[in-house]
């Protein structure tokens, strides 16, 4: 299933300053998914000016994986079934730190985006990953590199700010496994 992208939820909730009520669609929507709620993003545009809105409801953890907006740090758990994760869910904190994953996602002072991935998992943890840039209403697939194992961090940078990033399609591999990064 592709991931709900935000835009159907912006279309269903008023876009303004301050955080608003979710409307009715958006409202059912969220009922069938996670959601984050009256979230406030606030990014350096390219041409040095700021975006800064707040969204009554985005799509954050969905059956197929999971969405992560500039400023935001999130723990999500997932089960193993097989070599895939599965069965994602946002969590509060690392009540089970062996299958709780954290994802992190800033814009530095130049402009530049970076994602910080923490792998809980005994074995190395690829990650299917798309964009969404500030300015386009779409998601784009983007390179990622496996995040090691053990509790191992990994960083993916990008040079231009991004509105959100999707992570889905986890797999774990074995340590013999080829370790390439893909797109």
């Amino acid at each position: 299933m592709p991931p709900v992208s935000p835009l159907s939820l912006l279309s269903a909730s008023r876009l303004s300053a301050e955080p608003a009520s979710p409307g009715p669609q958006a409202q059912e929507i969220c009922s069938r998914i996670t959601c984050a709620f009256n979230l406030r993003i606030v990014l350096k545009q390219k041409d040095g000016s700021t975006f800064d809105k707040s969204f009554p409801a985005l799509p954050q953890v969905q059956p197929a994986g999971v969405s992560v907006y500039p400023g935001q740090s999130i723990l999500f758990e997932a089960d193993m079934e097989g070599d895939r994760l599965a069965n994602f869910r946002l969590v509060t904190s690392a009540e089970h730190p062996e299958k709780t994953i954290s994802a992190t996602l800033q814009q530095l002072d130049d402009g530049a985006m970076v994602l910080k991935l923490k792998n809980p998992f005994r074995r190395h943890l690829p990650v299917k990953m798309a964009m969404m840039p500030l300015g386009l209403e779409k998601l784009l697939n983007t390179s990622s590199c496996p995040v090691l194992s053990d509790g191992r961090v990994s960083f993916e940078m990008w040079p231009h700010p991004i509105f959100q990033i999707w992570l889905g399609e986890f797999r774990l591999l074995d340590d013999s496994s080829d370790m390439a990064c893909s797109e």
